[in-house]
């Protein structure tokens, strides 16, 4: 017969803990926003450039349920897997990677407050929807290429500190639409 305390701990385990919101190799901005360099599992690229890679996607999805009800998740992800870097100790380094990041949960909070402000969603064609979001996609990899063109990947100190800045303060503008862990 199987320990009664171990069932117990199983079934508590089933029903009462908040299931994981992501794979293990991927950290959600909302639940672990700040990064180290213990997330860079990647391995580096040998013919890189680049002295770091942040992988950083946007995971969206949306429907329109019973009654028209048109309901969203948007998710701003970071994969571990996919982001690594050669030198594992500068600060400055990890805080541009770390922007990267920020920059991608901006344009989630965007994202976020543009299926808030669609005006009937449920009634809007499907491409008129896909299009705007992948508007948005667009905006998010032009941002991050001169984030990184801009800041010399983080080189300029003082284009660093601007982007810091209108990072911070584009976050603060969008914090209606903050993501609630």
């Amino acid at each position: 017969m199987k320990n009664p305390t171990t069932l117990f701990a199983f079934f508590f385990a089933l029903f009462f803990l908040p299931a994981p919101t992501s794979a293990p190799f991927e950290l959600d901005w909302c639940y672990q926003r700040t990064l180290s360099w213990d997330d860079f599992w990647g391995a580096p690229d040998p013919y890189s450039r680049y002295s770091a890679i942040s992988s950083t996607y946007l995971q969206e999805k949306h429907k329109c349920e019973v009654n028209n009800k048109f309901t969203y998740s948007v998710r701003s992800v970071f994969v571990k897997t996919s982001s690594w870097s050669t030198d594992k100790k500068s600060a400055s380094l990890l805080h541009h990677e770390q922007v990267h990041f920020d920059l991608t949960e901006l344009h989630a909070r965007k994202l976020r407050k543009l299926f808030a402000d669609l005006p009937y969603p449920c009634y809007l064609p499907t491409k008129a929807i896909k299009f705007k979001i992948d508007s948005l996609y667009d905006e998010l990899e032009k941002a991050h290429r001169f984030y990184d063109r801009d800041t010399y990947h983080g080189l300029y100190s003082s284009k660093q500190e601007k982007w810091d800045n209108l990072v911070a303060m584009g976050l603060q503008s969008l914090e209606d639409f903050a993501c609630s862990p």
